[in-house]
């Protein structure tokens, strides 16, 4: 039995150190784990552009519900602007009116304003 595994052996031997079809086994073998390595990077960069892509919706929900809160209080402040302006204004108004009142009542001798109604 040894001497028949011997044979088999040294006529294996003999193929893969002579035979040009084996080296061309050889290069496939090393093309094909090339390309194996090429599609695992190939995969890693899918995945990782997959976790950017998840990161980016998170980012841009978040932005999102940012836009909404900061919409609600521009409109709060506009709207108490506002309501301050126009209270500065009746102020200013009746402010106005109490001094032509005092230029009037100076004006015609009196606070009833007896001159000029007459």
């Amino acid at each position: 039995m040894n001497d028949e595994f011997s044979r088999i052996l040294s006529q294996q031997m003999e193929y893969y150190s002579s035979d040009p079809n084996a080296d061309r086994i050889n290069r496939i073998r090393g093309e094909m784990n090339q390309v194996r390595n090429v599609m695992i990077e190939n995969i890693d960069k899918v995945l990782d552009r997959g976790d950017r892509l998840e990161l980016l919706v998170d980012k841009t929900a978040h932005m999102q519900g940012n836009t909404l809160r900061f919409r609600k209080q521009a409109r709060r402040f506009r709207s108490t602007v506002w309501w301050r302006n126009v209270k500065l204004m009746i102020m200013l108004i009746v402010l106005l009116l109490i001094i032509i009142y005092i230029v009037l009542a100076f004006v015609c001798h009196g606070v009833t304003l007896p001159s000029c109604l007459r």
